[in-house]
């Protein structure tokens, strides 16, 4: 985090501090992760009745508290020279007001945060296609920048880089021949003919893959009679070959166990569930649920891709459901990449908030990436960062923005292939605004026929190169907000000499680029400063308006022209 401290010979004031009630900090320890400042163990945020320490901070974000302990403090010291501080009121307070500089926002910050973190929005809600939670904390950036005296922050935009993107695939088959005849394999002749012919009707398909498709039927049935090998056996080749040749990576979620269609949600049973069942949340989900191949036997696959730059995680079955599940899961599959830290996306996207993040921190699990839509595209959870579930110390969600049975899938948006970018691309243009990650899910299957969709994700690769995205596997880009997370950077002015120091919190290191892979880039720091007035800086910098980005390193000097 940026430690924020500002340093004029010995007085000292730290930018931004929280005063909130406490049941509101869990929520706001988050919401300071995401904002990029320390929610710090010796403030506000955690002593509450410390009244000395209110002096120290240039802004103040208060939520659920009363504002009586402030107003007296101030009061009785009106006659010292300090600064008032900027209370940032963010949500309900109540109390004494009076002598306080106050800014009050229209939205309740940590009600609205514990509710988009932990549960998430409905699909159907209004603006879900905006990042609620990223544009509350974007104006409480805003009133700092203007406000706070030299405002350093750490963005979530790694350096070099406008935005992150991570690209996932969900593996739910690997081959049609392995399947029963039954609804799942009859399902892809039923897509290909009647389906496949209403597509290209409606100029959904051309002709050439329209005919492809058919001819594709042929040598399905071929291949399940033992001749040659059927479409979907060959999808994953293809998609691997496809991203090295766009000289990208990303992460393939394996299903653990084949002919397992696990449990029903509660959210997701009818009555007659049930009452059939007798306990609730037990009911089978639906027996197409289930894969039908054995990871087991992909073992070198798996390994291949972990040592050429892919990442190989789970397709929960029952993982979201308890925690002996999520360990059994996570153990089928990190047994065979022989990697510890590997994420887990629940197969339909099943999940049930709070007790499932509890049960994938509990399996061993380093991220999850389910909580995003099957129907449209859109925000979740309200953010593209990447967060700790509020009841988890350990696991990390990275949010599902852009899923492509979502945009082109008959039974969602069903979209043709220009419509489908053009709803996906705002996305991104969020990310390139507020920064964060964009995570993409495209099918294996969905690079072949009879749904020919890798179109739409080779034009959204091009558009994150274009708009200067770093595309990372997840592994790596949660590295990256685990290190801005850890970083600490104060600021110190003597004169027309600053420094920024920087270190890694938790380890104590003196700057966080050392001992990190080279691939991933250095934490972006940004100082609010006119440009202009920086004659020599120790590093390379990016001007902006009003603001210049350096690389965070152990030390930044600075020779800047005129007063503090």
């Amino acid at each position: 985090m940026a430690e924020a401290q500002t340093v004029k010979g010995n007085t000292m004031s730290r930018q931004v501090g929280f005063y909130v009630s406490e049941s509101l900090k869990p929520v706001y320890r988050e919401i300071a992760g995401l904002l990029g400042v320390p929610f710090a163990v010796d403030g506000i945020g955690d002593t509450g009745g410390d009244n000395q320490i209110f002096a120290a901070f240039q802004a103040i974000v208060v939520d659920g508290i009363s504002l009586t302990p402030l107003s007296s403090f101030f009061s009785n010291h009106a006659g010292q020279s300090q600064i008032k501080p900027l209370i940032l009121v963010c949500g309900p307070v109540r109390g004494e007001t009076s002598g306080l500089r106050l800014h009050n926002f229209s939205f309740k910050l940590g009600e609205e945060a514990g509710r988009l973190l932990m549960s998430g929005r409905e699909y159907t809600e209004k603006q879900v296609y905006e990042p609620a939670l990223d544009l509350m904390i974007e104006e409480i950036r805003e009133v700092l920048r203007r406000e706070v005296i030299n405002y350093l922050e750490l963005p979530p935009i790694p350096w070099g880089h406008s935005y992150a993107m991570i690209l996932t695939h969900d593996i739910d088959i690997l081959s049609l021949t392995e399947m029963p005849i039954a609804r799942t394999f009859l399902g892809y002749f039923y897509r290909s003919s009647v389906l496949n012919w209403k597509r290209w009707r409606a100029g959904k398909v051309r002709t050439s893959e329209f005919y492809r498709t058919l001819w594709e039927m042929v040598r399905t049935w071929a291949a399940k009679a033992g001749l040659g090998s059927d479409v979907w056996k060959r999808a994953l080749p293809e998609l691997l070959k496809l991203e090295k040749r766009l000289g990208v990576r990303s992460s393939l979620y394996f299903m653990p166990f084949p002919k397992r269609p696990g449990i029903l949600p509660e959210a997701l049973q009818k009555d007659s569930d049930r009452v059939r069942t007798q306990v609730q949340t037990l009911a089978p989900a639906p027996a197409n649920r289930a894969s039908f191949y054995d990871v087991v036997n992909f073992k070198e696959l798996l390994k291949g891709l972990e040592d050429d730059g892919w990442e190989a995680g789970v397709h929960g079955i029952d993982a979201w459901h308890d925690s002996r599940s999520a360990r059994e899961e996570y153990l089928r599959v990190a047994n065979l990449t022989e990697q510890a830290k590997i994420g887990v996306r629940m197969h339909w996207l099943y999940f049930q908030s709070p007790d499932s993040f509890q049960s994938l921190e509990s399996g061993g699990f380093e991220y999850d990436s389910t909580f995003g839509f099957n129907e449209v595209v859109g925000f979740r959870a309200g953010t593209l960062q990447p967060y700790h579930p509020l009841n988890c110390r350990n696991l990390w969600e990275l949010p599902l923005h852009i899923q492509d049975g979502a945009l082109l899938g008959e039974e969602h948006l069903d979209l043709n292939r220009k419509e489908a970018f053009l709803r996906a691309k705002p996305i991104l243009d969020w990310a390139k605004r507020l920064g964060g990650v964009v995570s993409l899910l495209w099918h294996n299957q969905s690079f072949t026929a009879p749904r020919f969709w890798g179109e739409v994700y080779e034009r959204l690769i091009a558009q994150g190169n274009e708009d200067g995205a770093w595309i990372a596997i997840p592994r790596d880009v949660l590295s990256w907000f685990k290190e801005r997370r850890q970083c600490e950077a104060a600021l110190t002015i003597e004169g027309s000499h600053w420094q920024i120091r920087c270190r890694q919190v938790s380890q104590g290191q003196e700057s966080p680029a050392e001992g990190k892979s080279k691939d991933i880039p250095p934490v972006r720091i940004r100082l609010y400063l006119d440009p202009k007035r920086i004659r020599r800086a120790s590093v390379s910098y990016a001007a902006g308006d009003g603001y210049v980005d350096f690389p965070a390193q152990a030390l930044i000097e600075l020779d800047v022209e005129g007063e503090g």
